[in-house]
Formats: C-alpha cells, structure tokens, sequence
C-alpha cells in the first residue's frame, strides 16, 4: 500500500496537574510514552506546546484528543462552560488542606473564625482560578463544621501573580511559588488563610503559626472534597466517540501503573518527591497524602468517587464558577471504556518490564 493511503497516525495529548496522579507515574516511568510511541499513534505533551492557547486547554479542554488528570475545578467549570468531555475514571487521593491563622491572633478554633478576615488569592491572568476557588472551598467547609455561614467572616482578596501567559516555549515547571497568602498573614492584612499539601504542612509546623484545621483529618470523604479530591481523568467526547481503542489502551496503562504503585509504596513517594523538583522530601509527601497514598492510584468509577465529583460541582455552582447545571453521573461519567480496560488486561495480564525506568528523566509535562 503506498504512504499516501495509510491512514494518518492518531494525535493524542497528554496534561496532568503535579506529581500525585497514574498519569505522572506512568509518564516517569516511560509507560505512557512507550505505550503511544507504537505505529499509528503519537503522544503529544500540551504542556510542551509554544501556543498558549494549547497550553491553556489544560484549563478550557478545548483540545481535541487531550487526556486530562488532575485537579477537578477546572474540567468542571469548562464542562459548565459547554466543552463536551467524559469523565473515564476518577482517583481519590486525600491531601493536606489547613487553615492557618497567626500563632498570636487568638484563633485556636474554627468557630474563632467568625467575623474574621479570610484571605483567598486572586490570579486576575488565570484562564480559570482554581486556586481561589480551593481556598474558598476550605474556608466553607471550615465555617460550616462550627455551624457558621460565608457571610459571618469577611473575605479578603490577596492579588497573586500568574505565570505562563504568553505565546512561545516555556518551562516545564512554574517559577517558585511566592507564598502571598503568607505574606499577607505576616503584614495583619489577613486572620486566617488555606494552605495545601507541603507548603501548607510544612506552614502548620512554624511556630508563627497556628493550625485552626487541618480538614484532611475529617472522617467523611465529602467532607474533604476539594479542588484536588477527587480526580478526574476526561477526555473530550469526540475522540472517545472516533478512537475508543485509544482510550482503552491509555487507560490500561493507567490501571497497570496504580497496580505497580500499590507494590512500591518507596518509589512511589520517591516519584512524588522528585516532581516536585526537589522540594518535598518523601516523608512530607506520606505526611501530605497519607501512608496508604501508594495505593491511591487507581481509576474507579464508584458512586462515592462520582459524589464527590458532584459535591463539588454543587459547590462551584453556589459560588458562580459552573454557568450550565449538569449531573456528573448521568451526563458527565461513562462507564464502558474503564470497564473494557480492566477486561482486557484480565484476559491477557500485564507484566511491567523488569526494570522500571524510575531513574530514567524524560518529560513529563
């Protein structure tokens, strides 16, 4: 058969958010890219892309044929926004999340917290403004558990810079977090402020600093919903509709991958560590995620899964970030390309090589 009748290879893209997701061990470990690196496929890394526009499909899912897994505020605002993508699988991998207040404020509980100035971030570049959005999640909830409503504290916008805002190549990392909320904590400009995973850990155990909460140690799931509980893995639905084989077969990587990590609980907090370019140490990413985190990885579809996504759906709906109602279970999840995945590797089982490449350094953008 001549080039010109071979069907053209299948464009796929690649974006997840930090270390904790299959889809950064998989990409670690070169499974996603052997995998995809196979005649008639090619995986593409958004993140790498010199147009801003693709990079931002990271946020607005309007990338055809992009594998998204990550934090859940931005695929639910742009599924609001009209975008068609399917939910395949959803992880739930708790993390820290505190309200900090000043050692010397007088805040020893959430219910101190009334009439208090809350400090959340304001990116005004951000395509969507997760990070507010979690910060204004986990004051709510703090507020709610002493019986407390949104309007019983005052709420105080913190400006935050944005990065990545132009066309042309970029990093593979963001600069280094400035800790606005911090400093506007330190200056009096704000009571309280939320903090997440070691940044926000390693702030409760400053002596400046009092932990009103720590919300991860609450008992009921949807109590600990939040922009990085649970995560969605979405794709758009038109590429499901043309390239179903695609996403099985991406979606079995991700299923061998959590089968692996929940064997190597050492290398796993290894991954996670290291993709933080070296900021976090393995022992804060277990004091973060929790001890079990190495067995967190797995995609499911359960209905505790499902109701947090819609919990927080709910949420963004109350404070105006989902324009177009939706229901996660009933127009959002599909169930059969998860569900063909795990047949197909129970008929013929994977066996990971050997030599996992864990020190190998590719991208991972």
């Amino acid at each position: 058969m001549s080039s010109s009748l071979q069907t053209p290879a299948v464009d796929l893209y690649y974006t997840r958010c930090g270390a904790a997701t299959a889809s950064a061990l998989a990409l670690r470990q070169h499974w996603l890219q052997d995998e995809f690196a196979q005649a008639g496929t090619v995986l593409l890394s958004l993140r790498d892309s010199p147009s801003l526009a693709v990079r931002n499909a990271h946020y607005h899912h309007r990338q055809a044929g992009l594998f998204r897994e990550g934090g859940n505020i931005p695929p639910i605002w742009a599924r609001g926004e009209g975008q068609d993508t399917v939910v395949l699988g959803i992880t739930w991998l708790d993390e820290y999340q505190g309200i900090l207040s000043r050692r010397d404020a007088g805040i020893h509980t959430v219910a101190d917290l009334r009439g208090k100035r809350l400090g959340v971030p304001r990116h005004r570049e951000a395509v969507i403004d997760f990070q507010r959005g979690a910060a204004q999640h986990g004051f709510e909830t703090a507020l709610g558990l002493a019986g407390l409503r949104t309007l019983d504290a005052a709420w105080v916008d913190i400006d935050a810079p944005s990065w990545n805002t132009q066309d042309g190549e970029r990093s593979s990392t963001p600069p280094e977090h400035r800790a606005v909320e911090l400093e506007a904590l330190d200056a009096g400009e704000v009571d309280a402020v939320f903090l997440r995973f070691t940044r926000g850990l390693r702030s409760a155990q400053d002596p400046r600093y009092q932990q009103v909460l720590n919300i991860n140690t609450l008992p009921h799931p949807l109590q600990r919903v939040n922009n990085g509980t649970p995560r969605p893995i979405t794709v758009d639905r038109a590429f499901l509709d043309r390239h179903p084989d695609v996403v099985v077969r991406y979606l079995k990587v991700l299923l061998r991958t959590a089968q692996w990590a929940a064997e190597h609980p050492a290398q796993v907090l290894q991954l996670l560590a290291r993709d933080h370019g070296g900021s976090a140490t393995p022992e804060e990413v277990m004091a973060s995620h929790g001890p079990q985190v190495h067995r967190a990885f797995e995609p499911l579809l359960s209905d505790t899964h499902i109701a947090g996504l819609e919990a927080q759906k709910e949420f963004l709906r109350r404070w105006g970030y989902v324009k177009q109602n939706f229901s996660v279970a009933r127009d959002w999840v599909v169930h059969e390309p998860l569900a063909e995945a795990r047949r197909e590797l129970t008929q013929a089982p994977y066996q990971q090589p050997a030599s996992a490449r864990s020190a190998r350094a590719v991208s991972v953008g």
